[in-house]
């Protein structure tokens, strides 16, 4: 299941910080002192403005689970730039497959275990001419309580509670820049199509009546597949397939 190699890790930065607002923010202020031909992981003990999609609160207590942003340049006509989020959900995702866990994927970019959110990933995008600076922020539950997760609004869980024991944060941030670094090597040579099985694999919700809006309509329809290009297929009730690139789902 492993897709990394030595070789990826190697291109890899990583700035460490105590507390910020968010690592995407940071990012945001700071790249214009990165290094455009390397990726820049950023990560933080805490955050007090963390956030996920639609503006979502991320809530980010000190030391317990992993805040991190990669920062990195692509060609600003890079195929499937839709579906970057996807990709470092699936580096996830084949992490957590290694440990004999049995991820979920909840289109676009989050991890359920058990049917409750483990973790999530939010990309933003600065178009510069021929190029694209991207920020990549994911977000972890690892070592989060049970009484601190049961504060969230939405049904959340972390891996300590999930496997009973707790994880050492760092070595699992180690494996992820290493999966990333490669997956994005796999993402620039040939977009999202080699990570299109697993993510339909590990589609949640498939076959199910789903909800899907972004925020200005919304569909009811069966969570049907995904496009080789990471978009969601819904069927509707009226036969017909309508294909979403982004939107926030319910089951």
């Amino acid at each position: 299941m492993e897709r990394y190699n030595d070789k990826a890790e190697k291109k890899m930065k990583h700035i460490r910080l105590d507390t910020i607002d968010s690592t995407n923010n940071y990012a945001k202020e700071h790249a214009a002192t990165f290094s455009p031909s390397d990726i820049t992981c950023i990560t933080a003990e805490e955050q007090i403005a963390g956030r996920g999609r639609f503006q979502r609160i991320w809530q980010s207590p000190r030391g317990v689970n992993l805040y991190a942003t990669f920062y990195f340049r692509l060609p600003s006509n890079t195929p499937h730039l839709i579906s970057l989020a996807q990709v470092l959900a699936s580096s996830l995702a084949t992490l957590l497959l290694n440990n004999r866990l049995q991820p979920k994927i909840k289109w676009p970019n989050d991890i359920l275990l058990n049917g409750k959110k483990l973790s999530g990933v939010l990309c933003e995008t600065r178009f510069q001419g021929d190029h694209v600076d991207i920020f990549l922020g994911i977000g972890i539950n690892i070592n989060m309580e049970a009484a601190d997760l049961a504060t969230i609004d939405k049904p959340a869980t972390s891996l300590k509670v999930e496997t009973g024991r707790s994880w050492n944060r760092d070595a699992l941030l180690h494996s992820l820049q290493k999966q990333f670094s490669c997956d994005l090597d796999a993402f620039k040579h040939s977009g999202f199509t080699p990570f299109h099985s697993m993510a339909e694999n590990l589609l949640a919700f498939k076959g199910q009546t789903i909800r899907c809006s972004d925020g200005k309509k919304e569909w009811t329809g069966i969570c049907h597949s995904l496009t080789n290009d990471g978009q969601l297929n819904l069927y509707l009730p009226d036969h017909t397939m309508h294909t979403l690139s982004s939107g926030d789902i319910e089951g």
